[in-house]
């Protein structure tokens, strides 16, 4: 198994379909994984267990998004000083982002805690699902240290161009939560806690064997005098990571709107809006791969000096994008609904109602996905090249655009201001991230003088 891979040498489109394709094999293992786990939920507990679930899930990403942008960030460092060959500031960098970031996770946390159960009720959760969806996201936010320590192993991988242990993890751990799914909620009939509870566990096997991966590769392998507080790397490490949790968590407050909006219809247009989002990871499993490609391969030729490679890099990206987006479009326009429809068992009617707002969601997500896909990659080529202005503003218009959606739209829209919130919120940032990464980017091959050619 590889260890690393320096994206500075090479022709772009083999290093980022090299870098891709595991984590798309990732993508498609965690895409099973969601649907059986969402399955044995929804088949087995029932609509109001899968429904609770569901109408946790904004409230449960508002603290792992912050999590993850923090951890995103933290990735952006690594690379670029993977790219520059600093093994001494790579370790530096890593043994600071480990103190950070337990401490951030604390925070969010106890804070999370505290606020569930208030949120919940101004976001207008069913009350027959209150209970189970208080109990679910109090789980998952007691595992909250878990994600974190799973999110930053993974993402130093990447940062070093390992794609493929984290994939090998993820398949595992997917295999895991399956296993221990049907073990908590079909065999001992623990419900919601059990399906929470097999999340976290399964993680915690996938950030052990991640670890273990870690420990043979002497670039990141800390010390304990790695842990001497570096203000330098503490400050890059928070100028990079502070923007981007900051800016994932205002988009992930524009969710909770959007959730109170879907909340607003009742518990089966919860659920079918539920069923829909298992299916997000379909939509997504290409652009999301070449997403996190790119993200590693424009920071370590950024660090490199290589800026016509990063060019290169992005024309294969927005390419291949594409192409994954508009096959996407036409499997769920075709077969949306037999997929809901796999989730969910109960009455007919209750089902119909079920299967046509899933099918309704689906379809908005498919056909404007591209959007987020652009968004993306202009957002992971700022980051490479060190800019965080951008990226964080973007986040706030992703939120000011789901507020206008389902706050400005529903009378003339009706429930199809719901389904469109995230795709207006995808067009109004990749709107400014196109414009702002070109300025950057111009910048920045004047600044190094170098490497502009594509």
């Amino acid at each position: 198994m590889k260890k690393t891979t320096d994206m500075t040498q090479g022709k772009p489109m083999g290093l980022l379909l090299g870098f891709a394709v595991p984590l798309m094999l990732g993508s498609l293992c965690q895409l099973l994984y969601t649907t059986a786990d969402s399955a044995v939920v929804g088949r087995l507990v029932g609509v109001d267990a899968f429904a609770a679930i569901g109408a946790a899930n904004f409230l449960s990403w508002l603290v792992f998004e912050i999590i993850i942008g923090l951890v995103q960030g933290f990735g952006v460092v690594f690379s670029q000083l993977f790219g520059k060959k600093d093994g001494q500031g790579l370790r530096r960098a890593v043994a600071m982002s480990i103190l950070l970031g337990a401490g951030a996770c604390l925070i969010l946390t106890v804070a999370g805690l505290f606020c569930a159960g208030p949120v919940l009720t101004l976001m207008g959760t069913p009350g027959d699902i209150y209970s189970s969806t208080l109990t679910y996201v109090y789980w998952m936010y007691g595992g909250a240290v878990v994600t974190l320590a799973n999110r930053l192993s993974g993402t130093l991988l990447m940062a070093v161009g390992n794609s493929s242990t984290p994939v090998t993890a993820n398949v595992a751990s997917c295999v895991l939560n399956i296993l221990l799914d049907l073990l908590f909620v079909g065999v001992f009939r623990w419900g919601v806690p059990g399906a929470a509870a097999a999340t976290i566990l399964a993680q915690v096997g996938s950030f052990a064997f991640c670890f273990w991966r870690l420990l043979a590769i002497p670039e990141v392998r800390v010390a304990r005098q790695d842990f001497a507080l570096s203000p330098v790397h503490l400050r890059e490490l928070v100028r990079m990571g502070g923007p981007m949790a900051f800016r994932n968590g205002a988009i992930a407050v524009g969710g909770l709107f959007v959730q109170a909006a879907i909340n607003g219809y009742g518990k089966l247009f919860v659920a079918g809006m539920a069923a829909a989002e298992k299916y997000f990871g379909l939509i997504t499993i290409a652009g999301s791969a070449l997403d996190g490609a790119f993200a590693t391969y424009s920071a370590q030729n950024y660090g490199a000096g290589e800026m016509g490679r990063i060019k290169a890099g992005l024309r294969c990206c927005i390419w291949l994008s594409t192409t994954s987006s508009v096959c996407m479009a036409a499997l769920l326009a075709l077969f949306g609904r037999q997929l809901v429809g796999l989730l969910v068992a109960g009455e007919p009617g209750d089902l119909e109602q079920i299967t046509q707002a899933g099918y309704e969601y689906l379809l908005a997500l498919a056909l404007t996905i591209q959007l987020m896909f652009l968004l993306c990659m202009y957002r992971s080529g700022l980051q490479g090249m060190g800019s965080t202005f951008a990226p964080t503003l973007s986040g706030f218009v992703e939120l000011g655009m789901r507020l206008f959606s389902v706050l400005a739209l529903p009378g003339l829209l009706g429930r199809w201001a719901v389904y469109l919130a995230s795709p207006l919120g995808w067009l109004g940032a990749a709107l400014l991230l196109g414009i702002s990464y070109y300025r950057v980017y111009h910048k920045r091959v004047r600044e190094l003088g170098k490497g502009a050619s594509a």
